[in-house]
């Protein structure tokens, strides 16, 4: 029965580590990107999108950091800039519906699937919905 419970724990432990973000490279949208890089420091510009949690951005840079010059230790960060940009990816949305004067107007039931039984509007525009603006950081770590 102990071991069980060890093995339980050791998988709950191992699911919470496989669902941490890890840094990734700019796409496009959002990442990092290197701007310059020696041997023990680097100047980095992270593109955030989502809501603005200090510590978890924190965290998001020093993982970059660590990503980039070396995962052995911490690294000190100074902030050089925080720009707010539009998001790129609102270009690229699809507009549906009329427009009427000055509002943007889509015609359907959120409830009622279509006649192929596999979709549902109010999920569709849940999931599409993108913020509107990204938060650029550059910053240093060394």
């Amino acid at each position: 029965m102990k071991m069980i419970k060890i093995y339980g724990l050791a998988l709950v432990v191992l699911g919470l580590t496989a669902c941490q973000t890890t840094p990734r490279q700019y796409n496009g949208v959002t990442g990092y990107q290197i701007e310059n890089k020696s041997a023990n420091s680097a100047t980095l510009a992270y593109t955030l999108a989502g809501r603005s949690d200090r510590k978890l951005d924190e965290n998001k840079l020093q993982r970059a950091c660590q990503k980039v010059l070396g995962a052995s230790k911490t690294y000190k960060i100074s902030v050089l800039s925080v720009n707010e940009i539009i998001n790129p990816q609102l270009g690229e949305k699809q507009n549906y519906g009329v427009q009427l004067g000055h509002s943007r107007t889509s015609v359907g039931l959120s409830n009622t699937p279509d006649l192929s039984n596999n979709r549902n509007l109010a999920t569709d525009a849940a999931l599409n919905t993108r913020p509107s603006t990204l938060h650029v950081v550059r910053y240093t770590c060394s």
